[in-house]
């Protein structure tokens, strides 16, 4: 494997991406495993997974399980449904993590979906014409936290052209646009609070590039959560001691290590430091940051075997 190969595997397949569209999936397997043998029974009705994992648009209901502004963003229910949804993560989040580099993939997601079900509850409590669905109305799905990667991709570069079928290359900002109208259109159509919270994950994801554009990351509360935990569970590096063997160098030996030493690659030490520079700069901010002669030192080492 080359060193353009490595790149590309640490900075697109090795991603948080793939672990969270793997997660949705196994929930989704395992949510319709689970209430297979009810369905069977018939007993689908009394109890299903799904009352304990999805968010509730009742304020009173969602006190007693706090923890559904979190999961209901991972369940699924239809094939169709995460299926579209994890193509879009898929697509998005890639454009997303090549520019503001990976780390940032996983909280745009869980706080895309958390602002995404907060709108979804207070519209449901607001405005009246959701007030009779409001006791038994709950909201599924990773719709929200996608719209919050689209809409962070737009955000980021809108003028990244994607294909499509039918219509050839096409702006992801056009796409966006497409995806908003949508969704304000279908409002009145069915679903409507799933289209809401697909509006409050959108908001997010543009509001979350224009900060961090200027400096604030809101994702930093996050990643202090993440490197407590990793602190925890974190195997300190035991010392050891070695015993140094002495060694009396002739005039010979001294030659022979200054000789060894001038003509050691420094060179290729270097390129690796400032490959290490570039790449973290790309994390940092994005691939557009890079100068010209960064860019150029990147192209030129990825032709390298």
């Amino acid at each position: 494997m080359n060193i353009w190969d490595d790149i590309k595997w640490q900075y697109r397949f090795g991603s948080d991406l793939i672990k969270l569209i793997l997660i949705n999936i196994a929930i989704f397997v395992a949510v319709n495993l689970i209430n297979l043998p009810f369905v069977l029974m018939a007993k689908h009705t009394s109890f299903s997974i799904l009352n304990w994992v999805a968010l509730p648009a009742s304020v009173m209901s969602w006190l007693y399980k706090p923890w559904t502004v979190l999961t209901y963003m991972f369940v699924h229910k239809d094939f169709f449904h995460i299926l579209f949804n994890m193509l879009g993560l898929y697509w998005f989040g890639q454009i997303v993590q090549d520019l503001i580099g990976k780390p940032k993939i996983v909280p745009i997601y869980l706080l895309g979906g958390m602002v995404g079900g907060m709108v979804y509850m207070a519209a449901y409590n607001i405005f009246p014409v959701f007030q009779h669905a409001v006791p038994l109305a709950t909201c599924i799905g990773a719709s929200a936290a996608v719209m919050a990667i689209v809409l962070a991709a737009a955000t980021i570069a809108p003028n990244y052209e994607i294909g499509l079928l039918f219509f050839g290359s096409v702006k992801i900002k056009w796409i966006a646009l497409a995806y908003i109208v949508l969704d304000l259109i279908n409002i009145q159509h069915g679903n409507a609070g799933g289209h809401i919270a697909h509006l409050g994950g959108a908001l997010f994801g543009f509001v979350y590039i224009k900060l961090l554009q200027n400096g604030t990351d809101l994702a930093r509360p996050i990643f202090a959560i993440s490197d407590f935990f990793h602190s925890l569970f974190e195997k300190k590096p035991e010392m050891k001691v070695t015993q140094k063997r002495a060694y009396v160098y002739s005039e010979k030996d001294t030659q022979k290590q200054t000789k060894t030493h001038q003509t050691s690659p420094k060179n290729q030490l270097s390129k690796q430091e400032q490959l290490d520079e570039i790449l973290d700069k790309i994390n940092r901010s994005s691939y557009d940051s890079l100068s010209k002669e960064e860019k150029d030192f990147l192209f030129k080492i990825s032709q390298e075997d």
